[in-house]
């Protein structure tokens, strides 16, 4: 047996076992081994051999000497660890199970299966759920995929994972939570019968309980709503995979069912708790029935239907009445000697009134299994120490304050007391620092354990809270503040973009050269930092990265997700002085290029905009003719039809992929060029915007409006961009003010912000704020700025002059970016200290 505490292990068998005549290679999570005269075709049926971790090693001492034998490429998890992580079912939840994956002979693929089959018969695994599997007593399955891992990218700028069949066919060929094949494959197993519990083609589970629909579909296993067909009675059935999110030996979902089973008989009769009702065995997977307490977890409530209220107006959402319940049924359950070590909004259900659901990791009678919700959980509980029920009552302080706010506990860095210190900041900033009711509850909630427990029995007694002690106050923002984070975050980006420039190559990180999530969005903000030696040699480094992969194949036209937007970098970056040496100069659509949808990120929108702008650099017809033809597609397109619910963002009418960026390149065409059919349909675009936009401007004001109607994709923040050019170009104020009310809407709304970064979250409203104070020469809205940049704070790790917006575990592609990462909430910083303009020059 192999030496299992080295961290490689496993390289060292694998490079035992191969010869000369094979190349190993790999990065943090694979490696990949590689007969050197092995020639893969594009795409094709590839096998999987699933493993628990720590069966890993005995598998890989087994396994690589056959697969090295068979002549095939594999690959296989770096170390024990990797495959733990891979099988935690949250993770990447597609990847669960898949120890190794193997790449035979396309002439071959049935007789390898069935010999691995063979071969590693008895051996255990959890179920690869994206895959079919060869023979029911061995873990080794099969689906059809791409082998070859190409540097090109597809017109999001992402990794091409999209299959062409031999007519022209097309399949995505990402893995999911189900088996999927492409129609002009045959299956080469045929005859092969998927597995039982694997998906709803079972509707009678048991031989009893109907399926009615899906709660949720997880790796660990899936939760459905039935009906008992001997009742008649509607339950949820709940499913444990086998060996999926393993903690020690045997400790998996289904020993975390087994406990909530036995909780569960502990709680029998208590109100606003599930009752048992059966547990049984469906192939290596278990199942536990109870009473169904309702449709809505609070998590879904409050994204449905807003925060809850305080006070005597508050009505069917009143957070008294919640903390009332919950603090109930707590105390309840504590009397009974158990203590729940998982409450959370998730684990809520809004029904009549308000229940307590899953108790998989409750602890009762002196037992307890291991695991908690991040954020949600005491500090002593993520220490690993003994339960107290003082850990509950902390974790009814936090769930109360995320239904009071619509914001999940901030989970960043490695402070356990951090959620705790973020939360009370919370309060003191929206609701004093001498809080009182219920608000002063969930203080007191979060306090030392006597005064919790004082609180709960208030609670529990209908009396509520009292007015608390003065809490710490939150950061205040100021300009010298907001450039010292500015420096910080400077140095941050400076020394995390190595994530990119040295990523793997088969990472997307390494292949991705766009504004939105790559290294041109990065390069942008980056020029606005060249007087630091630091930043100047970074880009010089971005640039040459740029160059290099977007060299081979240029990705398809786009200004945030394709190579207009990726020019436009390299365009600026020529304009101070950098020198490029492989770069042949900004690139024309050709005439025949379309896109799918006119739009700003991908589509004629944004690629007209980006070329008016090298039009302004250079001055060259033909990127004026470009602008125009894109233009002439935009003009002639119908606007959609609103698509959502009312209360949520406007897909359709937003600046991302709708009417606003549509309007924007019309209204920048005819400022630019005076042509009168531009601006006739400028004009027209902006009315049925403005349509739009009072409609969300009026549904955002609602508290249970979705906080996605104020972002800068699909909400007021980029609705109000396009609103102000036209008020500007159309020479219309009413326009104006339209922007402006959203903008006010906005304002009162932001602290439901929970998204930080500039497509989605508060950096792009706050770069909305001010170009609202440039332009109205407003210190409202520079005031408001700053109030949102400490909100920001409230959301971020670190301290208030150094925060940390990202978990350093995040893949570059989103820590990092221009749209959801540290590069847009630098700029907003950069703003706010400095002035200045928004990184992209066309927005």
């Amino acid at each position: 047996m192999c030496e299992t505490g080295s961290q490689d292990w496993v390289e060292q068998v694998v490079r035992q076992c191969v010869g000369a005549d094979h190349t190993v290679t790999g990065g943090s999570v694979w490696l990949v081994v590689r007969p050197d005269r092995a020639v893969l075709p594009d795409h094709g049926w590839k096998l999987h051999v699933s493993s628990r971790a720590s069966d890993f090693p005995e598998l890989v001492e087994k396994l690589v000497p056959f697969l090295v034998a068979e002549g095939c490429v594999f690959k296989l998890a770096r170390s024990r660890q990797v495959l733990h992580e891979l099988n935690d079912g949250r993770t990447v939840p597609e990847s669960v199970g898949k120890a190794f994956t193997v790449y035979p002979d396309q002439n071959l693929v049935r007789e390898v299966g069935l010999r691995l089959a063979r071969t590693l018969r008895g051996h255990q695994g959890p179920r690869v759920l994206s895959d079919r599997r060869v023979s029911a007593d061995a873990p080794v399955y099969y689906r059809y995929g791409g082998f070859v891992t190409r540097r090109s990218t597809d017109v999001r700028g992402q990794s091409i994972t999209l299959l062409r069949g031999p007519a022209g066919e097309e399949f995505d060929e990402a893995a999911g939570l189900s088996y999927r094949q492409p129609s002009w494959v045959e299956d080469p197993f045929a005859g092969a019968q998927p597995e039982p519990g694997r998906s709803r083609d079972d509707l009678l589970l048991s031989g009893r309980y109907r399926v009615v629909v899906g709660i949720r579909e997880a790796a660990q296993g899936n939760v459905y709503r039935a009906i008992d067909e001997r009742t008649g009675h509607g339950v949820v059935v709940k499913q444990a995979r086998a060996f999926v999110a393993e903690h020690g030996d045997g400790n998996d979902g289904r020993l975390r069912l087994r406990n909530e089973r036995r909780i569960l008989e502990a709680l029998d009769g208590v109100t606003g708790v599930p009752r048992f009702l059966d547990h049984f065995r469906y192939g290596d997977d278990e199942f536990l029935v109870t009473s169904d307490r309702g449709p809505l977890t609070l998590a879904e409530d409050v994204r449905q239907n807003g925060p809850y209220r305080t006070g005597p107006d508050s009505g069917a959402r009143s957070l008294d009445r919640l903390a009332g319940e919950l603090a109930r049924i707590l105390t309840a359950v504590h009397e009974r000697g158990v203590m729940v070590r998982d409450l959370s909004p998730a684990n809520v259900v809004i029904g009549d009134g308000a229940s307590i659901i899953d108790f998989g990791l409750a602890s009762y009678d002196g037992l307890h299994l291991s695991g908690m919700t991040p954020g949600y959980a005491a500090a002593r509980q993520v220490r690993g120490e003994p339960p107290r029920e003082a850990d509950d009552l902390h974790t009814l302080g936090m769930v109360l304050l995320y239904a009071a706010t619509g914001l999940h506990p901030v989970t960043l860095g490695d402070d356990p007391e951090l959620a705790r210190t973020r939360a009370l900041q919370t309060v003191s900033r929206y609701h004093g620092r001498t809080p009182s009711g219920t608000m002063s509850a969930i203080v007191d909630l979060l306090g030392d354990e006597e005064r919790a427990r004082a609180v709960v029995r208030r609670l529990a007694s209908g009396k509520g809270g009292r007015r608390t002690a003065s809490l710490p106050s939150s950061p205040v923002v100021t300009a010298d503040m907001a450039a010292e984070v500015m420096d910080n975050l400077v140095g941050d980006l400076l020394r995390l973009v190595d994530d990119v420039l040295e990523a793997a190559a088969n990472t997307k990180a390494a292949n991705d050269a766009s504004v939105y999530s790559g290294g041109a969005g990065i390069g942008l903000e980056l020029l606005h930092h060249r007087h630091r030696p630091a930043a100047d040699q970074k880009l010089r480094e971005l640039v040459a990265f740029t160059e290099r992969v977007t060299a081979p194949l240029r990705p398809q036209p786009g200004l945030f997700t394709g190579m207009t937007g990726t020019d436009m970098f390299l365009q600026e970056a020529v304009a101070c002085g950098i020198e490029l040496t492989n770069w042949p100069g900004r690139s024309l659509p050709p005439p025949e290029w379309r896109h799918e949808s006119a739009d700003l990120t991908d589509g004629e929108a944004g690629v007209g905009l980006g070329h008016l702008y090298f039009y302004r650099v250079h001055g060259d017809a033909a990127d004026l003719e470009v602008a125009r033809r894109c233009a002439r597609t935009v003009a002639a397109e119908q606007p959609l039809p609103r698509t959502s619910m009312p209360g949520q963002a406007d897909v359709t009418a937003g600046r991302a992929h709708g009417l606003a960026g549509a309007a924007e390149l019309l209204l920048g065409l005819a400022e630019e060029t005076g042509d009168s059919w531009a601006l006739e349909a400028a004009a027209n675009r902006v009315r049925h915007l403005a349509e739009r936009a009072r409609i969300l401007v009026r549904e955002a004001e609602d508290p249970a409006a979705e906080p996605m109607t104020m972002s800068w994709c699909r909400g007021l923040t980029g609705m109000g961009q396009t609103l102000l050019h036209a008020g500007k170009v159309l020479g219309d104020p009413s326009l104006t003010d339209l922007a402006l009310r959203g903008a006010d809407v906005c304002v009162a709304r932001m602290q439901r912000l929970s998204a930080l970064g500039q497509c989605c979250g508060a950096a792009g409203v706050g770069n909305h704020l001010l170009n609202l104070a440039d332009l109205e020469q407003s210190e409202r809205y520079r005031d408001a700025a700053f109030d949102l940049a400490a909100h920001l704070l409230l959301r971020s790790a670190g301290s208030p002059t150094h925060p940390r917006f990202f978990a350093p575990d995040d893949p570059p592609a989103r820590s990092l970016s221009w749209a959801q990462g540290l590069t847009g909430v630098l700029t907003f910083f950069r703003r706010l200290a400095h002035g200045g303009p928004d990184c992209l020059p066309v927005t």
